[in-house]
């Protein structure tokens, strides 16, 4: 006999259908009740294993199996959480909660299409929920598409200003549109929300970093870093910001210190190897580089690093003008096609291998993909005025456009 159940868990009531007798389905809501407590506590384990008993006794149960999916995400298991909350979505196309954790599992796996694919229904279905616009905004974060992020953003916070996560997130997506002033103004409201979370911290620093304001990146790196002293992302960030005050050599022991805690990065062993360069190490640098390459064989920004310093090195030994350009073209060719940095480190081979007509079309196309980028403009203008050979298309200058809209 399939009997419909009214159950109520906390402040949530919903009907829960079941083809058994009356005693199986106070069984089911037992278990499903006793998985609660095992999550609740913090016995994750237990938790799946009685949410997985509750789906087997009410394989119809929505709320069961996207409890199941959400256990897994705890556990840090999104690819089986995406499994049992795919399921709850199809068993129930009208349960917002299921898409929007859905989303925030393909976030996980840095599947950002898929989640914004899945936080459209949530949101579809419950415009007002804060925490579906926060998680859509992540997603296009991970796409790089800023501006639908600080739309996100913006109505998450309009529905619950006193976020902090909110203002965070809206913060990095400001960073990603090179509105540093403001995403520092995201990041200080932040902090007086949460003063004890380090990533802002380090999302803040880096916001100062790119302003080339490197002693108050430092301040905030060595902030985050003392609130969690675990965490690599501030200890590489600290390594730039010194690579950015010209002190190599500390950046070189911050590098190597993150690389112990992520020795399979080729980002870090690309960055230790350019700070080795930038003290003449140079037989370091090549090992790093090639290193990098070694960990990630379509690491573009490897492949580059390393034809910049094939290129430039001072040391006969290393000075290799063939393998510089081969590298570096290839680091162009497989690359982000809307990188102006490696288009720019291209521009800089040929500069170097005195094919200067080369040089000053790559550093164009450069700012074609940059236009704010001072330090490309400034530049060009310079190779331009010492070229003894005329260029032709030149390319006009403009001011970048202002956005009018606003992770």
């Amino acid at each position: 006999m399939k009997i419909r159940t009214l159950m109520v868990l906390g402040s949530i009531v919903f009907i829960v259908g079941v083809n058994v007798g009356s005693t199986r389905a106070e069984d089911f809501l037992d278990i499903y009740r006793a998985g609660q407590q095992a999550e609740d506590s913090g016995s994750l384990d237990q938790a799946i294993a009685l949410y997985s008993d509750a789906v087997k006794m009410a394989p119809q149960s929505v709320r069961a199996w996207a409890k199941k999916g959400e256990v897994y995400l705890k556990k840090g298991d999104p690819k089986s959480a995406i499994k049992d909350l795919i399921h709850a979505t199809r068993l129930d196309p009208a349960y917002a909660p299921a898409f929007a954790r859905l989303g925030f599992a393909y976030n996980a796996v840095n599947e950002y299409s898929n989640a914004v694919e899945a936080l459209n229904v949530a949101i579809k279905l419950e415009p007002t929920s804060s925490e579906a616009l926060n998680t859509r905004g992540f997603a296009f974060n991970g796409l790089n598409d800023y501006d639908h992020a600080i739309k996100d953003f913006d109505r998450a916070i309009a529905l619950k200003p006193n976020d902090a996560r909110y203002y965070n997130n809206r913060g990095f997506a400001l960073n990603g549109r090179n509105e540093y002033g403001r995403a520092i103004q995201d990041f200080d409201k932040a902090i007086e929300l949460d003063p004890s979370n380090a990533m802002v911290y380090n999302n803040r620093g880096v916001a100062y970093m790119r302003q080339k304001k490197f002693d108050q990146a430092l301040d905030d790196f060595n902030k985050a870093i003392e609130i969690n002293s675990k965490f690599a992302s501030a200890y590489h960030n600290r390594g730039m910001a010194f690579s950015g005050k010209g002190r190599h050599e500390k950046a070189v022991d911050e590098f190597s210190k993150v690389i112990e805690m992520n020795p399979n990065s080729p980002v870090l062993y690309k960055d230790r190897g350019t700070a080795y360069a930038k003290l003449g190490e140079y037989g370091l640098a090549k090992k790093d580089l090639e290193k990098s390459i070694e960990l990630d064989k379509r690491f573009a920004p490897g492949y580059s690093a390393l034809g910049l310093l094939l290129a430039k090195a001072d040391e006969p030994s290393i000075r290799n003008q063939a393998q510089a350009k081969k590298f570096a073209e290839k680091a162009v060719s497989m690359g982000d096609a809307t990188t102006p940095e490696l288009t720019r480190n291209l521009a800089d081979v040929y500069k170097s291998l005195n094919e200067d007509a080369a040089a000053i079309l790559t550093l164009r196309k450069a700012i074609k993909m940059d236009p704010s980028n001072k330090e490309f403009v400034e530049l060009l203008q310079k190779w331009e005025s010492e070229s003894p050979v005329r260029v032709s298309s030149r390319i006009q200058l403009t001011r970048p456009k202002i956005f009018t809209n606003l992770w």
